[in-house]
């Protein structure tokens, strides 16, 4: 008789510090079969949803009592760039050798960044060609130098070793690419949509490769801000009157508050639409043919049902948990809820599975 000895490999935990969260995950693949091994959830304080310096400072100062109670093992993570200073741009170059590549991106970008191009990382994902062949249609990927030595020194001090910093749009794909791998994928274009607190993610994919990504500065936040000056109600209350509407079918009582996410729902479809424009314009004969909602966003059905409408593309929620098993003991955290879709989740596990653009530390 021979016994059957299943090779483990264990992933790198992955840890998505989003405006409003931070979210952690690890995951092992017992011989082609994914399992979830650890996670971790941890609210951040609201003060400091627009400090980014602060909320690594707050995150250092938990992960330790995080990884013992999730169970995390090893110290190798892969961590995600937050969106606030991240510049994603298409950009159309000549066909140039890899190593000149950087050198042409920043002569592009230079005067387009928020921040110096000279003190930035860059880095790219080829798209495609452009115009009969002649150029790349390139998705160029800009942060601050000072930002990469941040996350590296946050690491170091907590004990971690950092193995890459990734976009939010990498991540996504990278934990859906795995269940784009058949033939009749690969010419398949999908929409991915992650509506974070603060920023929504917008990405493209052929099969399971990146064809278009972009940040939108527009997310749960800036939408319930919206409601209540319209409704004329306190932040707090809309933010706790829209949670406790996820999920649910409209009825005549919360009718009064997607009406009242008209306005922010048309001007959020707008910018959506100008992207798929822009990428039909360079992808004519892969018309987009599905959308997938991501992001805590997408815990509100209604709303996702209603973008759908105005962008005219069949959609679903996504669940960045399909097709992984659970072996880890301890209770599942707070935001995660295995007998359902979690949305949120998809970022944190694309780490956990890979980096797309790796920003050395």
């Amino acid at each position: 008789m021979k016994w059957k000895l299943l090779k483990k490999r264990q992933f790198p935990i992955g840890i998505d510090l989003g405006t409003a969260a931070a979210k952690l995950v690890q995951l092992v693949d017992l011989g082609g079969q994914m399992e979830l091994t650890a996670a971790a959830y941890l609210d951040l304080p609201e003060e400091l949803q627009k400090n980014v310096s602060g909320r690594l400072e707050f995150l250092e100062g938990r992960l330790g009592g995080l990884l013992r109670q999730g169970g995390f093992q090893g110290r190798k993570c892969v961590m995600s760039l937050p969106p606030s200073d991240t510049f994603l741009a298409h950009v159309r170059v000549p066909k140039v050798p890899s190593s000149q590549m950087e050198g042409v991106l920043r002569g592009e970008l230079e005067g387009k960044l928020p921040f110096d191009v000279f003190q930035s990382v860059i880095r790219h994902l080829v798209a495609g060609e452009a115009e009969a062949g002649s150029t790349l249609e390139v998705i160029a990927v800009a942060t601050p130098r000072r930002l990469v030595d941040q996350f590296a020194g946050m690491a170091e001090r907590a004990g971690l070793e950092l193995l890459a910093l990734d976009v939010e749009p990498c991540a996504i794909l990278e934990c859906f690419g795995r269940l784009l791998r058949r033939a009749e994928d690969a010419e398949r274009a999908t929409l991915f949509l992650d509506i974070g607190q603060s920023f929504s993610q917008v990405v493209i994919a052929l099969g399971a490769r990146m064809v278009f990504a972009r940040n939108l500065p527009m997310g749960g936040r800036q939408i319930d801000q919206a409601v209540a000056k319209v409704l004329n109600m306190p932040l707090a209350e809309v933010m706790g009157l829209r949670r406790s509407l996820a999920g649910q079918k409209p009825n005549p009582q919360s009718q009064f508050v997607y009406d009242a996410l008209r306005d922010s729902l048309n001007a959020l479809a707008g910018e959506i639409t100008q992207c798929l424009r822009y990428y039909e314009s360079v992808f004519p004969s892969h018309p987009v043919e599905r959308s997938i909602f991501l992001g805590g966003g997408a815990l509100d059905h209604n709303l996702c049902q209603q973008m759908a409408q105005r962008l005219n593309l069949p959609a679903q929620i996504g669940d960045p948990l399909l097709r992984i098993g659970r072996r880890f003991t301890m209770p599942a955290p707070a935001g995660m809820d295995r007998r359902q879709a979690n949305p949120a989740w998809a970022v944190a596990v694309g780490l956990c599975l890979g980096s797309q653009i790796s920003v050395a530390a």
